[in-house]
């Protein structure tokens, strides 16, 4: 009798995973036929896809890290077994638990006193199963590749949205993937990459931080569960008695060495097609420049010498630097290092919500007012984003008009000497 209860819903649940793989399979086909030079017909999850592509809101699947921004080893853990299960047993349709490895140093090592290259950590290992390696000084709006949008050759400025699709493309990286990002011990900024991928426009919900480093993931899991081998070494996977099977599909092979992938090369090659990675906005969300930031400065100048108090027309300027706040910041400026939203024993850990909440509020920051416009600043805008994840995590509700990163930050500002700076 109990076979016979549970029989429909297998059957219901059979044949969507079956019409999803056809789907699958067929799309798969017909990309490999075509010539990548025609990107009518590379575009995916497109406006011009055929009206069959699945949607986010169609796939039969869901990750349990869906809706969850900063996630514990241990969800990582349950969320690579799940996925593995479920390869097993279905189809490749589901979205993907993809890893990235978002390891960048802004400071010398200090036990050598030597710069880290994270690139070259990445090819030697260990990684996460299949992991990405994301540069942000790459995947960005470079002066050599954008030199009228960057004149002033700022480092790691977002990216044009093109850029940012065609690099997911070569990354083998879905609009329903689910992305979890995580940094070796000694990196600090893994949410610059997070709200890279939020400012992009990837689903929220399927955009992910690892809490902790790769090697508390080692210590709690065991070695067994990463990728110990060097891609630099063709023999060396095959000598352990590992098979290596690279993320990236053969089309984009050439576009990467040892692994790591070469920006320049593939945006040169793929100028002009479109992505079939779809990225739903004109350009990076939330991102404003230096002329939004005076416009700012000078209303709230203007609110203070007039005693009008309407505290919805000031704007916050939040700076989230360190000591290098007191050597140089923007009028109205509050300071927020963001050090102190992170643990002090480990980096990649954020602080509880109610210890930030107080740091908010100890500042007289209004941060669940949706009302108040709220600009975050850094030294290059990159620890900026330790800044707009601690509001998301306080509950604000988050509006492209409400929240805003000054991408160029101050070293951008400090270059125009007719804009307004105070100095300690």
């Amino acid at each position: 009798m109990h076979v016979f209860a549970i029989a429909p819903s297998l059957v219901v649940m059979w044949l969507l995973e079956r019409a999803a793989a056809f789907r699958h399979q067929h799309y798969r086909q017909h990309h490999v036929r075509m010539s990548r030079f025609t990107p009518q017909v590379v575009s995916f999850l497109s406006a011009s896809s055929s009206s069959s592509s699945p949607s986010l809101n169609d796939l039969p699947f869901r990750n349990e890290l869906y809706g969850k921004t900063l996630v514990s080893i241990q969800d990582v853990l349950t969320a690579q077994q799940q996925q593995q299960q479920s390869a097993q047993t279905t189809n490749n349709n589901h979205p993907k638990v993809v890893f990235v490895d978002a390891s960048w140093y802004h400071r010398p090592d200090p036990t050598t006193n030597q710069f880290r290259i994270p690139s070259t950590e990445y090819i030697h290992g260990p990684r996460l199963p299949s992991a990405r390696y994301i540069d942000i000084d790459s995947v960005a709006t470079t002066h050599e590749l954008f030199p009228q949008d960057n004149p002033k050759n700022l480092p790691h400025m977002f990216p044009p949205p093109f850029l940012f699709g065609v690099a997911m493309d070569a990354y083998n990286i879905r609009n329903e993937d689910h992305v979890v990002i995580y940094a070796k011990r000694g990196a600090v900024f893994t949410p610059r990459m997070w709200f890279l991928f939020v400012s992009m426009g990837h689903d929220e919900n399927r955009v992910h931080l690892m809490q902790g480093s790769l090697e508390d993931y080692v210590v709690e899991n065991g070695e067994s569960f990463v990728e110990e081998y060097s891609l630099a070494d063709s023999s060396s996977s095959s000598e352990a008695g590992v098979e290596r099977e690279m993320y990236y599909e053969e089309e984009y092979k050439t576009y990467f060495d040892d692994g790591v992938l070469n920006v320049k090369r593939l945006y040169n090659a793929y100028a002009g097609m479109t992505p079939r990675y779809k990225v739903s906005v004109s350009q990076a969300r939330h991102i404003c420049d230096k002329e939004e930031v005076l416009d700012a400065i000078n209303s709230n100048l203007k609110s203070m010498e007039s005693n009008i108090n309407n505290d919805d027309n000031e704007t916050i300027i939040l700076d989230t630097r360190g000591s290098s706040y007191a050597k140089g910041h923007m009028p109205s400026a509050i300071h927020l290092p963001y050090a102190q939203l992170v643990d002090p024993n480990n980096s990649l850990i954020l602080k509880p919500t109610s210890e930030i909440k107080q740091m908010f509020e100890d500042r007289g920051i209004d941060y669940l007012n949706p009302n108040k416009k709220i600009i975050l600043s850094c030294g290059s805008g990159v620890s900026v984003c330790h800044g707009y994840l601690a509001l998301k995590q306080l509950g604000r509700e988050m509006s492209e008009e409400n929240t805003r990163i000054y991408d160029g930050s101050w070293t951008e500002w400090r270059e125009y000497p007719d804009l307004p700076k105070v100095t300690l």
